[in-house]
């Protein structure tokens, strides 16, 4: 996970194995993945809270974007949360990432806010988190 995470994002906002690790031990914590039959190439990983969840990061190889690897962790967690009794899934995005904030859009995320100055870049620049969050249905007892 976390050589994908590399791959994925610039040096200064990849995790260490270590933070995966923290990450996993903890019973809250959800991850799918998907591979080329070798290699992790894509992954969700969310964190649940009582009846709303929180993705902490979706990841796509850079030679497997384009693929809809992305939408399909997205769409599946999704399933996945609402089975479990999740209504709302948040998350924070960097505001220098429009490809991001144009994606959740399309799987209407809807913008609550922003923290500003939440994520600092290499060269020290200090960039806002949108904050954007999506209801979901709730399943009916079955």
């Amino acid at each position: 996970m976390a050589n994908l995470h590399a791959t994925a994002f610039p040096a200064d906002q990849a995790w260490d194995t270590n933070a995966f690790h923290d990450l996993l031990i903890q019973g809250s914590v959800l991850a799918r993945g998907a591979t080329d039959g070798e290699s992790l190439i894509a992954m969700i990983v969310v964190q649940n809270a009582a009846d709303q969840s929180e993705i902490l990061t979706l990841a796509t190889h850079p030679e497997h974007r384009r693929q809809n690897l992305a939408s399909r962790m997205l769409i599946s967690i999704e399933a996945r949360l609402q089975a479990q009794g999740i209504v709302q899934l948040q998350l924070d995005v960097a505001e220098d990432n429009p490809g991001a904030i144009a994606f959740y859009k399309k799987y209407q995320f809807e913008t609550d806010g922003r923290r500003p100055r939440y994520y600092k870049r290499l060269e020290g620049k200090r960039v806002d988190a949108i904050l954007m969050s999506k209801r979901m249905a709730r399943q009916a007892a079955t």
